[in-house]
């Protein structure tokens, strides 16, 4: 129970509004993936986020995909093993004692036949957004109580008097933070064709000094455990 109130708080405190979208080939099976790779994410950042190592980045970058995933199969019986594209690499070069490059089709040909079904490009963007928020103008009623007393200043009677005020929030402009996250699932036999399956979130909330990355491993989170939910109803691609 503790832990599902933390979550939640989480969402609340980070998430704001939320816009997302979901799309699955009919013929894909997760379950028979086997293993699949994640390729370096795209990113694009113009809020400023907090300084932090290219290569603590790509890490945490990884290991949020991997914890969406990983959350998504956690109650079927799926087993699916995740590798960063830098470990592939790795073991391609240990197998085959072969320096290839991701940009050549030997490297696909190597990942098919070591079990790597599938591949996840994954493009994050975040920026400030400002919003112009017109004059608005409120008007309401406020009650104003008077008391009647006698003579021994006991209270006799009480009059609300009902006044109508106006209340005026001048112009001004209010900078959000919009991050957008979209994951892509592609075949490795059919790497320059059509995507499998697609999750595109963004989320738009008022932006106050909160932690920023938090933001972008909560929707990378998100956006990877969608992508690999099972028996879930499938939408169709716009």
């Amino acid at each position: 129970m503790k832990k599902f109130i933390l979550a939640l708080l989480c969402v609340l405190l980070f998430s704001g509004e939320v816009f997302a979208e979901l799309w699955q080939n009919q013929n894909l099976k997760i379950s028979e993936l086997g293993k699949v790779f994640i390729m370096p994410f795209e990113t694009k950042s113009e809020a400023g986020t907090q300084l932090i190592p290219e290569s603590q980045l790509k890490n945490n970058l990884y290991s949020w995909a991997n914890n969406g995933i990983n959350s998504a199969l956690k109650k079927s019986k799926i087993k699916l093993t995740v590798k960063s594209l830098e470990a592939l690499t790795e073991d391609i070069k240990f197998v085959y004692n072969d320096n290839v490059s991701v940009s050549d089709d030997l490297f696909f040909q190597h990942a098919k036949e070591l079990g790597y079904n599938a591949f996840i490009t994954c493009k994050i963007e975040q920026r400030f957004q400002t919003e112009h928020i017109p004059e608005q103008i409120r008007t309401y009623t406020e009650y104003r109580e008077i008391q009647k007393r006698d003579s021994k200043g006991r209270i006799i009677e009480t009059i609300r008097i009902p006044e109508e005020k106006t209340e005026i929030t001048p112009a001004h402009d209010v900078t959000y933070l919009y991050t957008l996250c979209e994951p892509k699932l592609f075949m490795t036999s059919e790497r320059n064709g059509e995507y499998y399956a697609a999750s595109s979130q963004n989320i738009y909330r008022e932006y106050q000094g909160g932690p920023v990355m938090k933001v972008v491993e909560n929707i990378v989170n998100a956006t990877m455990k969608e992508l690999f939910t099972v028996n879930e109803k499938i939408k169709k691609r716009k």
